[in-house]
């Protein structure tokens, strides 16, 4: 069972807060792990590289003035907050907070006003389903936060397909998907894979005084003409399921946040 659970938040107080804060989010999604289930949290914590969820970040409903790469947050400013979960165990601990219930995000405080399920999808069932969709002429892939891969040791901002279907085959697999998926398959497959057009910048992004990685955003199509209908079945699960695990590095700090639109 995978999923997606978006907050509603209104600050109590008046702070600043950065434009990249998923460093913050990731924090205070663990503290809600670890008040539902302290041993979820900590085998989360302690044993698995890759994390079974995503957050957001906090991203303004309302008007927020900003300076110098930070939002100027006015009590009573209200914000929107994402939380994906790849297993039932995440799904459960996000629907633990209920209306009412405060989240901290560094010095803002927050009240939870709303809490929405936007979608719940059986993994076995969403293979069923893409097991009969029609052949794909193209995906867009909508990064609404910055993504960003890792090549050696340096970073690699590059919307190659080859780079984003073997990040999710990647997440796939350790995410303990019931299909098998071969990463080294899907990177060579995705070489037949073409950029038609795109809309999208990057650059620099930094989440502590000396830390960042360059990351790139923005909409993307790519085509899957040169691939035949059972190949392509296999990618359109994949981006599916990027909807869910983002795409890229740091995606348990609210980068490679992902909306898929499928066109036949």
């Amino acid at each position: 069972m995978i999923g997606a659970i978006s907050f509603e938040l209104r600050a109590k107080n008046s702070t600043q807060l950065p434009f990249i804060n998923g460093r913050l989010m990731h924090a205070a999604f663990f503290k809600i792990l670890n008040e539902n289930s302290p041993e979820l949290g900590n085998f989360i914590h302690n044993k698995l590289n890759l994390k079974p969820f995503t957050v957001s970040f906090l991203d303004p409903l309302s008007d927020c003035a900003s300076q110098e790469e930070r939002w100027c947050v006015r009590r009573g400013d209200k914000f929107f907050w994402r939380v994906t979960g790849l297993n039932l165990d995440i799904l459960q601990a996000a629907q633990s907070v209920v209306v009412g219930d405060e989240i901290q995000a560094g010095s803002l405080m927050l009240t939870v006003e709303a809490v929405r399920v936007d979608s719940i999808l059986y993994v076995d069932k969403l293979i069923a389903e893409i097991k009969n969709a029609p052949p794909v002429k193209e995906l867009c892939f909508n990064f609404v936060s910055p993504v960003s891969f890792r090549i050696d040791k340096f970073d690699a901002p590059y919307p190659r397909a080859e780079l984003i279907f073997s990040s999710l085959a990647d997440k796939w697999t350790q995410a303990v998907m019931p299909a098998q998926v071969d990463k080294k398959v899907i990177r060579e497959l995705a070489t037949q894979i073409r950029l038609t057009q795109w809309e999208g910048q990057s650059k620099k992004f930094y989440f502590g005084h000396d830390r960042g990685t360059t990351a790139f955003w923005g909409k993307f199509f790519y085509s899957l003409a040169a691939l035949n209908h059972d190949v392509q079945k296999i990618f359109l699960l994949l981006a599916r399921f990027g909807e869910f695990s983002g795409v890229g590095r740091l995606t348990g700090q609210g980068f490679g946040q992902t909306l898929i639109k499928i066109l036949t």
